[in-house]
């Protein structure tokens, strides 16, 4: 093995990663249900994400353990995980900014687009970090949908329509990302 590689169990890594994306999208399921128009309409939203998200979840670590039993090792450079670390970090820290200068400007409605905008950057340097294909499409469509629900707050500026129009896409983005990530190997 040569300086700066090192082994990794892969069953490992995309069993982290599809839990990680699978809670996140059961939050983004839990937003989008908080602009449902009653009560009833946002529990039966959050019941069916949850159940998505747990069969996702179960479906993901399911492909996850007969891809890695195809070859459970591969090569990964020894700085990867230091960059991932960095990538989150700096994911948090723009997430903080946008929602306090969101909150601060006046335009908290705002917030789930540029959560979103910054959660789909971050997929990027992974998706060369980590050689996930997948990744360059799921920050595309993370940052169009961030897009849409701007443009709806910019139009409309009812905070709760920016939620469901940001919510539910992102969660199927991740779900989706999920099955993939975990079907590759």
């Amino acid at each position: 093995m040569s300086a700066g590689t090192h082994t990794v169990d892969t069953r490992d890594g995309i069993a982290q990663g599809v839990i990680v994306m699978t809670v996140f999208s059961l939050a983004w399921v839990v937003l989008a249900a908080t602009a449902a128009p009653s009560t009833a309409a946002a529990i039966g939203l959050a019941v069916l994400g949850v159940a998505v998200t747990a069969a996702v979840a179960v479906t993901g670590l399911r492909l996850a353990t007969r891809s890695a039993a195809r070859g459970t090792t591969r090569r990964a450079s020894a700085s990867s995980r230091t960059v991932f670390g960095l990538v989150n970090i700096g994911q948090t820290v723009l997430i903080l900014v946008a929602v306090f200068g969101l909150t601060k400007a006046g335009h908290p409605g705002l917030i789930p687009a540029a959560v979103c905008f910054v959660v789909g950057l971050h997929f990027l340097p992974l998706a060369r970090v980590f050689d996930v294909r997948t990744y360059w499409l799921t920050g595309a469509l993370l940052v169009a949908v961030a897009a849409v629900g701007a443009i709806f707050f910019a139009y409309d500026a009812d905070a709760a329509l920016v939620r469901a129009v940001v919510g539910l896409p992102a969660a199927v983005t991740l779900w989706v990302t999920s099955l993939l990530v975990a079907r590759r190997g």
